[in-house]
């Protein structure tokens, strides 16, 4: 692995602060009966070349767009996204000092990471205690106010996935 200058995490924090997302997914999981939580970072472009070398510094993977969204007409574009979970520290902490728009993304996804790790594989078949549940949860809602688009007041209503949406838009049909 090259080694990773002051300037890389720079201009990488720069990509992050306008073109990318720290944000955490949740989703359900039915035999457990709660949410499962993961942080991820997405960096889009249509250079795929700088994130190819945001690929090669730091890993993850790349993606493309989904043209249908964007129109047939429309240049394709690709998503970096970065290791996930607890892969993804190096990473942040490493940006961190130079973000400008997303500190609070930063913070509160690199908290999430924490309490994941604090509970990773220390307690066995038993369930997560309530207070660490409910402390994921509201790092969870927070970084949804933090990410929230628009101006109109931020309301905690869960959203559902661009694909469960699509399906019932075609259902409906």
């Amino acid at each position: 692995m090259a080694e990773i200058l002051d300037t890389d995490w720079a201009y990488a924090a720069g990509f992050v602060d306008g073109e990318g997302c720290i944000a955490i997914g949740r989703s359900f999981e039915p035999k457990r009966g709660r949410f499962y939580y993961s942080v991820q970072v997405v960096v889009s472009n249509r250079d795929r070349g700088v994130l190819d070398w945001m690929l090669g510094l730091w890993g993850g993977w790349i993606v493309a767009s989904s043209r249908a969204t964007l129109g047939t007409k429309a240049r394709p574009t690709w998503n970096w996204r970065c290791p996930t979970g607890q892969s993804a520290i190096p990473f942040l902490r490493g940006v961190r000092p130079y973000l400008r728009i997303k500190v609070q993304q930063c913070d509160n996804a690199l908290e999430m990471i924490e309490l994941s790790r604090r509970s990773h594989r220390t307690l066995g078949p038993y369930r997560l205690p309530k207070d660490w549940l409910d402390e994921q949860e509201a790092l969870y809602w927070k970084q949804r106010e933090f990410n929230h688009r628009g101006t109109d007041e931020f309301v905690k209503k869960p959203m559902h996935s661009p694909r469960k949406i699509h399906k019932e838009r075609s259902a409906e049909a």
